[in-house]
């Protein structure tokens, strides 16, 4: 009976929670998951000397405290963003580019610089026109209200409406658009 009595114990004894630094200690592979690096990256660290317990499990806190004070978080963006892009990755990033656009023109999204250009051209001419043809038309008529002469009405509206449309030349875009 007393055998069996130490056998239960054994099996007691395997069955006790383990100690917060058991439940800490990680193998390689999974502390590498931890800190999201590869497990070769996790054993060029050992080297370097990150913490390991004899049995070659590693202490998660204790790795995690070596770890951020002896690698720089931006190590690896630091050694990507002045790596110079090979021809190709320009080209395949150039074709890339391309397609957007070519995608967006499809879509009706863009237009051709050179013809919004004359669009935007042709119609402020034609209101330049239009406001110097009513100063005429308008003269006439403003002259027949208060019975002055036509050939001053008709200067003084001219030289009213093109000093205004010379103001609105003069104006940064800017200022014309709506907020």
């Amino acid at each position: 009976m007393q055998s069996t009595h130490s056998s239960s114990e054994d099996q007691n004894s395997l069955l006790l929670p383990l100690s917060a630094k058991e439940k800490r200690l990680m193998a390689k592979t999974k502390f590498a998951e931890f800190l999201g690096i590869s497990k070769g990256r996790v054993s060029q660290l050992i080297k370097d000397g990150l913490p390991v317990e004899p049995n070659g499990m590693i202490d998660s806190e204790a790795g995690k405290t070596w770890y951020s004070a002896h690698c720089s978080p931006n190590r690896r963006k630091a050694l990507t963003e002045n790596i110079p892009t090979s021809a190709r990755a320009e080209l395949d990033a150039v074709r890339v580019e391309r397609a957007k656009l070519d995608l967006e023109r499809e879509k009706g999204n863009l237009i051709d610089r050179m013809a919004a250009k004359q669009a935007i051209f042709s119609r402020a001419r034609a209101e330049r026109d239009a406001w110097i043809g009513w100063a005429s038309r308008a003269s006439v008529a403003l002259a027949s209200e208060l019975e002055a002469d036509p050939k001053d009405a008709f200067a003084l509206m001219d030289k009213l409406v093109r000093d205004h449309l010379a103001d609105l030349a003069e104006l940064p875009l800017k200022e014309l658009a709506d907020d």
